[in-house]
C-alpha cells in the first residue's frame, strides 16, 4: 500500500511543457481521424446513411472534437486549476475527467436522446475510452522516449551512463581487479591502499588495492568516477542525493548507507548535482 501511495504522489512531469501537450493533442487527433476512417471500429460507418466525402467528414469529426476537448483541457483549464501541482494521481484523475466529459460531448452530439440516458452514456463512455486508449498511450510513450533522449544529450559527460569493464592496477602496474564501471560506488584512501566499494548481486562489497587514490584517479579519468575529497573518489552516476548544509556537501549513493563527503576544493565540480 505504501509503494502505491508513493507512486501516486510522485512527480509527473511528462506533460510539463506546452510542446508536449501539443504533441499529445495532435497525435490523438490525427490518429483518431486515420484510425476511424480506415478501420471504422464499432461499425461507426453504419451509424448514419452516408458515404464518400460526407462520411469521411462525419467520421473525422470524432477525432477533431476529441482534439478540441483535450486541447481546451490541457492548455487552458488544467493550467488554471493545477498550476503548480504535477503528481501521478492528478494526471490519472484529470485523464478520467477528460474521458467522462468527452463522452458527454459525444453523447450530446451523436447519442440517441430518446433512449435511456445512462445506457446511452455508458456506450459513449466505452467507445470514447477505447478510442483514446491507443493514441493517448502511444503519444505518452513517444514524449517519454524523446524527453529521455534530450535529457541524456544535455547531461554533463560525468553523468552519462558508462558501463564498461574497468581493470584496476596496483602500484606496480599489475592488473588486480576488474569491475563494471557502473558497479563501483566510491573508493576510499587507507594509508598505502585504496578500498574499492562496489555492488555485487544487490550487496555492497569492498576490495583493497595497493595503490594511491591519485594514481587510481588517473586510471579512471575517462569514467564518471571523480575526486571529491583528499580521501575519496566517487562514481557520480551512482549518486542518488546530494545535500549541502553549513557549506559542506555530502553525497548519498544508490543502494548504500555510506555517505561520501565533498571537500570545499572539489565542491564546484559537483554543483550540477545541487540544481
Amino acid at each position: 500500500m505504501t509503494e502505491k501511495n508513493n507512486l501516486l504522489n510522485s512527480d509527473f512531469n511528462l506533460l510539463n511543457h506546452n510542446w508536449k501537450k501539443l504533441v499529445l493533442i495532435s497525435f490523438c487527433t490525427l490518429f483518431s481521424i486515420l484510425f476511424i476512417n480506415l478501420y471504422t471500429p464499432f461499425r461507426i460507418d453504419q451509424w448514419e446513411a452516408d458515404q464518400g466525402l460526407s462520411q469521411f467528414f462525419r467520421l473525422s469529426g470524432f477525432g477533431i472534437i476529441g482534439g478540441v476537448v483535450i486541447g481546451l483541457s490541457q492548455l487552458i483549464i488544467k493550467p488554471i486549476l493545477f498550476k503548480k501541482i504535477h503528481k501521478v494521481v492528478h494526471f490519472i484523475l484529470w485523464t478520467m475527467a477528460e474521458i467522462l466529459i468527452l463522452s458527454l460531448v459525444f453523447y450530446g452530439l451523436y447519442g440517441s436522446h430518446g433512449s435511456n440516458f445512462f445506457s446511452e452514456y455508458f456506450i459513449s463512455l466505452k467507445y470514447t475510452f477505447l478510442g483514446l486508449l491507443i493514441p493517448y498511450t502511444l503519444a505518452l510513450c513517444f514524449i517519454f522516449i524523446y524527453s529521455q533522449q534530450k535529457e541524456n544529450q544535455k547531461l554533463p559527460e560525468t553523468l552519462k551512463p558508462i558501463n564498461k569493464i574497468i581493470s584496476l592496477k596496483d602500484e606496480y602496474g599489475n592488473h588486480r581487479l576488474s569491475l563494471k564501471s557502473s558497479d563501483i560506488l566510491f573508493i576510499e584512501a587507507a594509508d598505502n591502499y585504496s578500498i574499492i566499494y562496489y555492488r555485487d548481486s544487490g550487496t555492497i562489497k569492498k576490495e583493497m588495492l595497493r595503490n594511491s587514490l591519485k594514481a587510481l584517479s588517473e586510471q579512471l579519468k575517462d569514467f564518471p568516477i571523480k575526486r571529491c575529497h583528499r580521501s575519496y573518489l566517487v562514481n557520480v552516476q551512482n549518486v542518488k542525493l546530494a545535500k549541502k548544509a553549513s557549506g559542506k556537501v555530502c553525497l548519498h549513493l544508490e543502494g548504500s548507507v555510506s555517505i561520501v563527503p565533498v571537500s570545499r576544493k572539489f565542491t564546484p565540480e559537483f554543483d550540477h548535482l545541487l540544481h
